[in-house]
């Protein structure tokens, strides 16, 4: 654990406190050596130039510990799984390592993917799941150092073996305490056998900033809890009651619309059927499930009525 005394900072140039006075956030123009269990760190304070972020160089806890340090350089750090570079680095409270990221380029018309992508390195990786090299946005670590979850580079595929089968990758995975899968990101369409019928898993608006909420999620014993997809439901309850669930649409961020694809939530004897507007859980044993393939080809614009598919 370590602490550090902010009044013996240099260089301060602008900061902001928490509402009771401490030191919350700040940026520097002037060197300092942070003292952690992981090396000695300097924070950046240099010209930032076309491609760093110009954020806030330090963040801490109300404690007054270090939260967040944005490097001056790229710098080497130790972890359970071997010693990664670290543009960014952030901390629990009690100085154990959160996460680490490479490179921490400020994206811009001045800086692009493609020039920040040719400085990321490819890393090799091995877990009881599969071995695979591959370049990485980050890596983030429960507080004992073992791995929370791995975020791939845009564009990145690995193949892991999941409770679900060897499937392809990308965004990324995480991970329990004990290194099992505990939700894993498709690169594309993937037939899932589950306890409805056979679904095709898959998100094309997964977010590929972070790793933590996947469109196959599984349990401690890998049994299937989560599944996201376009596939349609055709129900029909012991009782007669009969609903048919498909994706809808929504305004895009880039295009004028995007897809909401069904999250399915699995129980013992229960599945949740959620298409962003309205969930409805079953029984699974007092139920009849008709699964059929959805429409997987990029969506981009609702304006041709002819091939409307009554989305809203």
């Amino acid at each position: 654990m370590f602490t550090v005394e902010t009044s013996g900072l240099k260089g301060i140039t602008s900061f902001t406190t928490y509402d009771s006075g401490e030191l919350h956030e700040c940026k520097l123009n002037e060197y300092n050596l942070i003292r952690t269990k992981y090396g000695d760190l300097v924070p950046q304070y240099g010209d930032p130039g076309v491609r760093k972020k110009q954020l806030k160089t330090l963040s801490f806890y109300k404690s007054g510990k270090i939260k967040n340090i944005s490097l001056e350089q790229q710098t080497e750090i130790n972890t359970s799984i071997g010693t990664f570079p670290a543009e960014l680095v952030t901390f629990f409270e009690d100085g154990s390592l959160n996460s680490l990221f490479p490179l921490n380029g400020q994206i811009s018309g001045f800086w692009s993917e493609e020039e920040e992508g040719a400085l990321a390195q490819k890393y090799d990786f091995t877990f009881p799941f599969g071995s695979f090299s591959a370049k990485i946005i980050g890596l983030r670590f429960y507080p004992d150092g073992k791995v929370r979850s791995l975020i791939l580079w845009p564009n990145e595929r690995i193949i892991i073996d999941t409770p679900a089968g060897k499937i392809p990758i990308r965004v990324g995975f995480k991970l329990y305490e004990d290194g099992s899968i505990e939700s894993a990101e498709p690169a594309k369409p993937v037939p899932v056998e589950t306890p409805i019928g056979t679904i095709n898993a898959y998100d094309a608006n997964a977010l590929g900033i972070e790793a933590d909420k996947n469109s196959l999620g599984f349990d401690r014993n890998g049994r299937l809890t989560t599944l996201s997809t376009f596939d349609i439901f055709s129900v029909k309850t012991g009782s007669g009651e009969k609903r048919v669930t498909f994706p809808k649409l929504k305004p895009g961020l880039t295009d004028d619309y995007e897809k909401v694809p069904i999250k399915l939530h699995f129980g013992e004897d229960s599945v949740t059927i959620d298409d962003g507007k309205q969930a409805n859980e079953y029984r699974i044993s007092d139920t009849t499930f008709k699964i059929t393939g959805g429409d997987y080809t990029e969506q981009t614009s609702c304006g041709d009525c002819a091939q409307c598919k009554i989305c809203f």
